[in-house]
């Protein structure tokens, strides 16, 4: 192990995340730049930055780092917004490139706390000015403003137009087929995703698999030893097992996590959704939706799962009565809608998108967009969406009475101003969203808004790791 503590070595990890973010914020934008990716005398263009960072790899340790450091607060944004790999690659940029600067000659804590105040004014003027979906063309525009391909954003609107907004909808990779298809199935939907990343059995990071038992209850989990008999059991029939509860122990989820890797097991624990009473109620609603302690299948992504299953539709129907009847006995606003999300979870669809391609890296690549687009509306359906192609950041920064000094205003004019130089356009940055491929202003341009805020937040929040580093440990 060697030890550096010197400026060359801080420089070479902040080259990394010049260079790692150059090359994934080529492709920003309706213009953005191809991308040609080799590997074992394969040759892929993309224009999909998630496709780009998951390849992105230097030969020197210290450039690798930075890109890396980059790479983990933009798979950090996606984790909990389904999108955002090339906005936070920029912000992080930014961030870094100005803050480094800044810091050298003032108070670095002084300094962050400036900026951590600015972030948080834009914050929260973005949720001021955050609107809500209302309709399939919003849908749309999100859809298209992610994937940046009418075709797919077609697909997208088409399945949402079959199951609504509110629907669950989930995206696979198909190895059978070379064509993309969906299916419409009914499903549950639930907030709390993977407890652990190892859990995780496909590259996309999620858990994936068809007929498993389902064990659920409110309890603490403990001693895995007490289940271990029974995961074999289920382990010698071939079943995979999925665990529902209110918590684990640590070593119950150190031991899982072990005997699943030594024995191959497809298992994985989730947390039980809600609190105190809303957990018990919501074990009902999930029981009436398996068959015989199984579903068809289940989709576990890091912020949710989804369980998909032909269930007892005289089960499903005798539960929403129940729920209607509790209902009428609240008055509270919260209460009421939370009996009527967990209605309209139980009458609720699902659509499962397979993804295929001619090869394996056109299905991949197509795969990343369709993923990026469907996580970029399930988040503006939970959180609204403001002016697209960085507009509403310029409106903030330079059009409102909210002042900010030079440095802050150019991380957030970043977007905007990177979009119409991947154009090769030299045009200013304006408040309206500006059409790079129609040159001409387009309102139907928006970005999820939940995306910016966490793209920011993640982004900083690195950079200030990295500007509080002293010491860099080599192998």
């Amino acid at each position: 192990m060697r030890l550096e503590n010197n400026n060359d070595s801080v420089r070479g990890v902040l080259n990394g995340i010049q260079k790692a973010a150059n090359i994934i914020t080529s492709t920003m934008g309706g213009s953005g730049k191809n991308v040609l990716m080799f590997e074992k005398k394969n040759l892929q263009f993309t224009k999909d930055g998630v496709s780009v960072a998951k390849k992105i790899q230097f030969k020197d340790s210290e450039e690798d780092a930075g890109a890396q450091m980059l790479i983990t607060a933009a798979n950090k944004t996606v984790r909990e917004c389904g999108d955002g790999t090339t906005l936070t690659s920029l912000f992080t940029q930014e961030f870094v490139s100005r803050l480094f600067t800044i810091c050298e000659a003032n108070s670095i804590n002084d300094t962050l706390d400036e900026w951590r105040n600015y972030i948080s004014i834009v914050v929260e003027e973005l949720k001021t000015r955050s609107k809500k979906i209302e309709s399939l063309d919003d849908i749309y525009n999100v859809a298209l403003t992610s994937c940046k391909n009418e075709e797919l954003a077609k697909r997208i609107y088409e399945i949402y137009k079959k199951v609504g907004l509110k629907a669950s909808i989930s995206v696979q990779l198909s190895t059978d087929l070379p064509v993309t298809y969906h299916e419409i199935t009914k499903g549950l939907n639930f907030d709390g995703g993977l407890i652990h990343p190892m859990f995780a059995n496909q590259l996309n990071g999620t858990f994936q698999v068809e007929n498993p038992t389902i064990w659920i209850t409110d309890e603490v989990l403990g001693k895995f030893e007490d289940y271990a008999e029974a995961i074999d059991d289920l382990h010698e029939e071939g079943k995979p097992l999925v665990i529902i509860a209110k918590d684990y122990s640590d070593s119950f989820v150190r031991y899982a996590l072990t005997n699943r890797n030594a024995k191959n097991l497809q298992m994985c624990l989730l947390k039980l959704p809600g609190w105190a009473q809303g957990q018990r109620e919501n074990i009902k609603d999930i029981k009436t939706f398996l068959t015989k302690d199984s579903v068809n299948k289940i989709t576990v992504t890091p912020t949710d799962f989804t369980l998909y299953n032909n269930p007892d539709i005289k089960k499903i129907r005798t539960r929403i009565k129940q729920l209607e009847a509790q209902m009428e006995g609240f008055t509270e606003d919260f209460d009421i809608n939370d009996f009527a999300r967990r209605i309209d979870t139980l009458n609720q669809t699902s659509a499962i998108i397979y993804v295929g391609g001619r090869t394996l890296a056109n299905a991949q690549e197509e795969f990343d967009r369709i993923e990026d687009a469907v996580g970029a509306c399930k988040t503006a359906v939970k959180y609204g969406y403001v002016r697209g192609s960085g507009s509403e950041l310029v409106d903030i920064v330079d059009y409102s009475n909210l002042e900010f000094p030079d440095e802050f205003r150019n991380v957030a004019l970043a977007p905007a101003r990177k979009i119409l130089a991947n154009a090769n356009l030299r045009l200013e940055a304006t408040s309206n969203a500006f059409n790079v491929k129609t040159r001409q202003l387009d309102n139907t341009l928006v970005d999820p808004t939940h995306v910016i805020i966490t793209a920011l937040l993640n982004s900083f929040a690195v950079t200030e790791l990295l500007i509080n580093t002293s010491h860099i440990l080599h192998d």
